[in-house]
């Protein structure tokens, strides 16, 4: 009888779980943290078999962590409506708001009319459309936006030049890999990109928060660097070139559909660059001497308030403020908000609980002192291998979950070798969001096979190049531009110690 591999992982996880809660402790290691480590094994295997679902999986730490005596159930629970739990949950509520009201779908639309026709242009229309939504609004909601308006499109292509298979290709991969460089670029653009900025308040208590700005520094760069790239690439492997006839109609075409902006669209649209100026504005913006005082320091708040205040502020004001199309209806109603992606912030809270044991227990000081070997390793080697590990293995494993199994061995590494914990767990978690290769690497992989119009081997190959081009150009660029951003220029800073 052929075993699938979901019972494999299923049996190998259960089999490791039991021996590291049976087996004899390794020196220096507590039972508790021993028991730590076969949970976050036993998790791991899940989420890479998919036994069971990956947001089950995430709830283990709630059963097991009290039954076994890692955390007691109240601390255990606490991660799961952690600051930046909270500030994912409402980042979805908005950006259902903003779905329902076809506000990204006007952006979307607005921008390739602007762009221009020809199918280079139309090519790069949709990436920049792509990037920019994806880093305010989940990356597959958008991936699922720009699909039907491209089939259309590859539909128009192929009646005028008789099946060009080679345009539709690149179209549907560069939505893809646009969404997910465009996640990149704010935190609340990808689940991993929150996983790391909750991590290492778990991790490391005393660390200063990550301000939103603070990471658009780094983001912002990094779409502006691969965007042009990525468009370079797929206009060059797929050789793209020649005016296409009928794309521009088709664009005005479905904006014209859309007819004027309603009042409830302009609502929403004005509560979106509330939010998004409130995340920015925040904290004081420091620039050499120049200090811009952030709003929640004129209000005297500054230790009360947290980014996720701003974003649950928002999304009550979506539940308070009236639809005035529809009498009697709200901006967004409870049955449209059970919609969003509910499982997606359990895995975060998950990773969190994680977190968390390896600091109580002590199992990340141990694996510290197990990893001291890395500090004769050369810095750009230690972050081009873990570039590349990442990239690799967010192939075949959701980027959410990677970043939950390896961002706490990744900074435990990076202090047991003398630098900055960020050194690491910053290209960690950029990097879970350059699998270009499968349709499990990312969700808008996922989207763009769906359509199925692009097979597993043509995104393989084509893929598996820009993999390569991403890790080499990430590494350079991540040294070039995050050790300035997140002052990590020195060794291990006291509050990581």
């Amino acid at each position: 009888m052929k075993i699938s591999g979901k019972r494999i992982g299923l049996i190998v996880g259960l089999l490791i779980f039991s021996a590291l809660i049976f087996l004899p402790t390794p020196e220096g290691l507590s039972h508790q943290a021993m028991r730590a480590a076969a949970v976050a094994l036993l998790m791991t295997s899940l989420w890479v078999s998919e036994a069971i679902p990956i947001a089950a999986t995430a709830l283990l730490p709630l059963a097991l962590f009290p039954l076994l005596g890692i955390l007691d159930a109240e601390t255990t629970a606490a991660n799961y409506g952690h600051n930046y739990v909270l500030m994912l949950l409402a980042g979805f509520i908005i950006s259902k708001a903003i779905e329902v009201h076809h506000l990204h779908r006007r952006i979307a639309l607005s921008i390739m009319n602007l762009i221009g026709s020809s199918r280079r242009m139309l090519l790069l229309s949709f990436m920049v459309a792509s990037a920019l939504l994806s880093m305010w609004i989940a990356n597959v909601a958008v991936a699922l936006l720009m699909l039907p308006i491209a089939m259309a499109i590859i539909s128009r292509e192929n009646e005028a030049s008789g099946h060009n298979k080679d345009f539709g290709i690149a179209l549907m991969l560069a939505i893809a890999y646009a969404c997910s460089i465009g996640g990149t670029g704010t935190l609340i653009g990808t689940p991993p990109n929150m996983v790391f900025a909750g991590m290492v308040q778990k991790l490391y208590p005393d660390a200063p928060e990550i301000p939103f700005f603070q990471w658009m520094l780094l983001g912002v760069p990094l779409i502006v660097i691969f965007l042009p790239l990525i468009w370079f690439y797929l206009v060059r492997y797929f050789k793209i070139k020649g005016k296409f006839e009928g794309g521009k109609e088709i664009v005005e075409k479905e904006l014209k559909g859309l007819g004027t902006m309603k009042p409830a669209e302009k609502m929403v649209l004005g509560i979106f660059i509330f939010t998004a100026l409130a995340w920015v504005f925040r904290r004081d913006i420091v620039v050499d001497d120049f200090v811009l005082p952030g709003w929640a320091s004129l209000l005297g708040v500054s230790d009360w308030v947290h980014d996720s205040t701003v974003a649950v502020f928002s999304c009550l004001l979506l539940f308070f403020l009236p639809d005035k199309s529809e009498s009697g209806k709200r901006l967004i109603t409870w049955k449209q908000a059970e919609a969003i992606p509910w499982g997606t912030v359990m895995i975060v809270g998950g990773g969190y609980a994680i977190a968390e044991s390896f600091g109580t227990t002590g199992l990340a000081a141990w694996l510290g002192t197990e990893l001291q070997f890395i500090a004769n390793w050369s810095p750009l080697l230690v972050l081009l291998s873990v570039i590349t590990l990442m990239t690799f293995l967010t192939e075949i494993n959701s980027n959410t979950a990677t970043a939950n199994i390896f961002l706490p061995v990744l900074a435990t590494m990076a202090v047991s070798s003398g630098t900055h914990p960020y050194m690491l767990m910053i290209p960690a978690t950029i990097a879970c969001s350059f699998a270009f290769m499968l349709p499990s690497g990312t969700g808008t992989n996922t989207v763009i096979f769906g359509s199925e119009l692009v097979t597993i081997p043509q995104m393989a190959r084509a893929g598996f190049w820009l993999n390569l081009i991403s890790i080499l150009l990430l590494t350079i660029v991540l040294y070039l531009v995050a050790v300035p951003v997140f002052d990590m220029g020195g060794a291990v800073p006291a509050w990581a110690k």
